[in-house]
């Protein structure tokens, strides 16, 4: 299933955020108008809107620049992307062609926007964390977490205290994941923390449910009894 937008159309191109709810990828966006491509990229810019609004972890958004000419004015448009038939038509107006102006090289050299420690303590359930832990059993979580929060491996007394009290339910797995971001040596790393696109991200992108109590099966009631 997708989630998304057609936002906006300006001299840059497109702007919007589409979500495929199957992929553990950037959604490879097409945009469509009269049945013709007319452009196309991968759905990866972190948006704090998007996380604010329950959409995962935030990373859907995109810009595509218009590759094929169209004529001013009003037309629709249809996005849609790879693998999935599912698509959301927006009416938007193409603006007239426009004498290029200058970049500021800063612009040039500004990387994408990253989320932060301040984003994640907001809204620390797009993690997941107790799916997280049954996934990866304690252990492993505990890893993972000092990983992606701290940089680094936990030592072996911190691994063994983290780990008690996650299975004596002292602490739990949002807990545990608070106490990494609100801790020190967490500020002293600054605030980015890594893309869930990056290839070194720990965590399941979809974590499975809990899953369901198994019931007693109903007793057998003996021959004769009332």
């Amino acid at each position: 299933m997708i989630h998304g937008a057609l936002e906006s159309l300006g001299p840059d191109g497109f702007t919007g955020w589409l979500r495929d709810t199957e992929s553990a990828t950037p959604a490879i966006v097409r945009i469509a108008t009269a049945g013709q491509i007319v452009a196309q990229a991968a759905a990866r810019l972190f948006r704090p809107d998007l996380l604010a609004r329950g959409q995962h972890h935030g990373h859907y958004g995109f810009n595509a620049h218009l590759a094929v000419a169209r004529p001013p004015g009003p037309a629709a448009f249809d996005l849609s992307c790879n693998g999935q038939t599912t698509r959301i038509t927006a009416r938007l107006t193409v603006p007239a062609i426009a004498p290029p102006a200058p970049v500021p090289v800063e612009s040039l050299l500004r990387g994408p926007p990253a989320w932060t420690t301040a984003d994640l303590a907001a809204n620390p359930a797009c993690i997941d964390a107790s799916a997280q832990r049954r996934l990866m059993g304690t252990a492993r979580f505990v890893d993972v977490t000092f990983r992606f929060v701290l940089r680094r491996w936990p030592s072996r007394d911190e691994a063994r205290v983290f780990a008690a009290a996650l299975d004596e339910e002292r602490l739990s797995p949002p807990g545990f994941l608070l106490e990494l971001l609100g801790s020190r040596e967490r500020a002293d790393l600054g605030p980015a923390l890594p893309s869930p696109w990056d290839a070194d991200f720990p965590f399941a992108h979809t974590a499975p449910a809990a899953p369901p109590p198994i019931l007693a099966a109903p007793a057998r009631r003996r021959k004769g009894a009332a």
